[in-house]
């Protein structure tokens, strides 16, 4: 700060001071450095925020069309078994014997008493991604395929429950009034932003969704 000069005023002497040039620059540079570092936070953060709200509303939406689609399906079948499947086909389902739990990577869901048509929906795990798929057959012959959803981690995906919510081990056509449960385990990727540290330990969230339907027609 610089004194400028002495001014007279009556008998008294006053001095007067103010800021150079220099230091007015100064200032402001300072003030504007500290401006935009708190508005880059700001857009850094809110776009973080969005980012993470994008990928859960992305993944859960899709998750949540599959859902809906088997409780559909499955709440206006006929009869519906729990087993295996490892590709598409017509004789790809395997039942689970009655005597284990019910609990596997695939449901058979027979629309009507008509044994030639029904619905499969199983995890693919052939692939990296493993798919949740569907197919349909009518009159033995495959008619439509569909994939559900992707990158499903949990390999038990249905179960079959009684009323007290424990894995049935009798589970037969004359009782078919279990409750089938889906779980979903599925991981999603964080985009674009997927890497902190140059490391992709947090490249992906990790999500799950559980249902439980009942079928509406038992007999």
């Amino acid at each position: 700060m610089k004194l400028l000069r002495k001014i007279q005023n009556g008998s008294s002497l006053r001095r007067v001071s103010g800021f150079t040039m220099v230091e007015m620059i100064m200032v402001v540079g300072i003030f504007l450095s500290i401006f935009v570092a708190v508005m880059v936070s700001v857009q850094l953060f809110g776009l973080r925020t969005y980012t993470m709200s994008a990928t859960k509303l992305v993944a859960t939406q899709g998750a949540r069309n599959a859902l809906n689609q088997m409780r559909d399906s499955i709440r206006e079948a006929k009869t519906v078994y729990i087993g295996n499947c490892s590709s598409i086909g017509t004789n790809a389902f395997s039942t689970i014997a009655t005597t284990n739990k019910q609990q596997g990577d695939a449901v058979i869901v027979y629309p009507t008493t008509d044994p030639s048509t029904y619905t499969v929906y199983y995890l693919d795990q052939s692939t990296s991604t493993n798919n949740l798929m569907q197919f349909n057959v009518a009159n033995s012959r495959l008619t439509y395929t569909n994939q559900l959803a992707n990158f499903i981690t949990n390999q038990i995906v249905f179960d079959a429950e009684n009323f007290q919510g424990n894995v049935a081990t009798n589970y037969t056509s004359l009782d078919n009034r279990e409750v089938i449960k889906v779980t979903l385990q599925f991981a999603q990727w964080e985009y674009p932003i997927a890497y902190v540290g140059g490391h992709a330990f947090n490249a992906f969230d990790y999500y799950q969704l559980r249902t439980r339907i009942l079928r509406r027609a038992w007999n």
